[in-house]
């Protein structure tokens, strides 16, 4: 679609000068695109290995878990909790990847082991809490790695609609008012060619007419 902009010399050079500037607009976007891309395939790739070694943990963790439970009861369980594991501090950092703000997870301590045989703990409860503190960085590693998937497939969504709108509208709409300028001027010179050529040679007739008088 043509530009309803007037057919001039300065217009032509301004949307020359901003189809430049748009085109290497154009080329950022698009390796910016390429570039999440790989990174989102990465990640992929980290989750699905971060599942089934988190799975693994967990599960012999939670195994040894509830033979602590049958051995200790709900109670005994409870107290122990309370009296020796810690909350985890978890706190939120960012890395940068084309100018894309992605999550770190960074945990300031890890849960205090419990002391063997106090509290009539059990060494079947002993084991599960050091389970499950062995499993707390990849906890934080899956969902970092989650978190950091659902920014770029949205990054990578909002670079791709922008890459279709330059491709689509602005540029080719851009290049067609150009080339719609260009045309007229060329005429418009060609015209202005032709009169200037009809008048130098009225001009020589007249001349000659002078002469003979």
């Amino acid at each position: 679609m043509i530009l309803k902009v007037p057919p001039t010399k300065a217009n032509l050079f301004r949307l020359e000068s901003e189809l430049k500037f748009v085109t290497e607009g154009h080329d950022l976007l698009d390796r910016k695109r390429e570039v999440l891309i790989l990174e989102l395939m990465q990640i992929i790739h980290d989750i699905k290995n971060l599942q089934k070694r988190l799975s693994d943990k967990l599960g012999a963790a939670y195994g040894t878990f509830c033979d602590a439970y049958v051995e200790m009861g709900s109670e005994e369980i409870e107290r122990a909790n309370y009296a020796y594991l810690e909350p985890l501090d978890v706190s939120v950092h960012e890395r940068s990847v084309m100018g894309v703000p992605l999550p770190e997870l960074r945990a300031s301590h890890t849960p205090r082991p419990v002391q063997i045989g106090t509290f009539g703990t059990t060494p079947s409860f002993d084991a599960a809490v050091r389970q499950f503190s062995d499993a707390m960085p990849l906890l934080l590693e899956y969902a970092q790695a989650n978190l950091t998937l659902a920014r770029l497939a949205t990054e990578i969504q909002k670079t791709q609609r922008r890459v279709n709108a330059l491709e689509t509208i602005f540029m080719p709409n851009t290049s067609e008012t150009i080339k719609h300028i260009r045309d007229v001027l060329e005429e418009s010179d060609r015209e202005d060619f032709f009169r200037r050529k009809q008048v130098k040679r009225q001009h020589g007739r007249d001349e000659g007419r002078s002469e003979t008088q």
